[in-house]
């Protein structure tokens, strides 16, 4: 693994390495039949050679933010869900900062902040917990069960989720599903919003995209244990730049005067919602 992680070969991997030791006089490493076993000695250097590594890219971090110039684009890693909210309150976002420039990257990729992949991220899970990093709960991201007014939900078909992106909106669908068939598993909150809209079915949407759209209706009150807790993560490499702290300040209040319609409140009118 090492070998193919360098695009070496595992023979010129294995000299380098003995190499190394007689260049340190000190034993590294056990040899085993097709493996290599650390010894303790060499379990500590290598805890050492990676604070060392750490260390390094930390300066390199640093050197990277300090190049940025003031008025370098300010760039925002989020889901795609939350890129969605984002995107539709860009413009808001970037009034409030100055009128700083801000671009979107949508990935579920956890973007590595330190190495300056992005200057901020909103996240719902992993959080960071290293040094340099700054972590702040600004909200939450609340899904329920949307179906099209035309549709009658206890025929619709039923689009559940990767198993691998949400177990518990996995089980709330099935539970409501009672026994009937999934049609499809779409891991992406905004393509199974598409999927309400546009194919008729019945899925979680988030409810601030749900609520805002006149053609659904919500089916139930929002599960809390469908609920994602949104982080507002910044590194302080980026941090140095006043345009950052500029729009992380505009991203905060962006959350705090929307945090009714993330949460799904005040509830639609469940009156007209035909449960199967």
């Amino acid at each position: 693994m090492a070998a193919a992680q360098l695009g070496l070969s595992e023979a010129t991997v294995a000299r380098r390495l003995k190499a190394f030791e007689a260049r340190l006089g000190l034993q590294l490493f056990r040899r085993a039949a097709n493996r290599l076993i650390l010894t303790e000695l060499g379990q500590a250097l290598a805890q050492d050679a990676s604070e060392v590594a750490a260390t390094a890219e930390r300066f390199a971090s640093r050197a990277r933010a300090a190049r940025a110039s003031d008025n370098a684009p300010v760039r925002v890693t989020a889901t795609t869900s939350i890129s969605l909210f984002l995107t539709m309150h860009a413009t808001t976002i970037s009034a409030a900062a100055g009128g700083i420039e801000i671009v979107i990257i949508s990935t579920r990729d956890k973007l590595d902040l330190a190495r300056g992949d992005a200057d901020i991220a909103l996240r719902m899970s992993n959080v960071p917990e290293q040094q340099g990093y700054f972590a702040q709960k600004i909200g939450w991201l609340v899904q329920a069960l949307y179906v099209r007014r035309d549709i009658d939900p206890a025929t619709a078909p039923i689009i559940s989720v990767s198993r691998d992106v949400s177990s518990r909106i996995e089980e709330h669908i099935l539970e409501w599903a009672a026994g009937r068939p999934v049609a499809a598993r779409v891991g992406d909150s905004a393509a199974r919003y598409e999927s309400v809209r546009s194919a008729g079915a019945v899925s979680m949407v988030p409810c601030f995209m749900g609520d805002a759209d006149e053609t659904l209706i919500r089916l139930q009150p929002p599960p809390d244990r469908t609920a994602d807790e949104i982080f507002l993560v910044s590194h302080e490499v980026s941090r140095q730049r006043p345009a950052v702290l500029a729009v992380l300040g505009a991203l905060r209040e962006l959350f705090r005067n929307n945090r009714a319609k993330l949460n799904g409140q005040p509830a639609p009118d469940l009156d007209g919602a035909r449960l199967p």
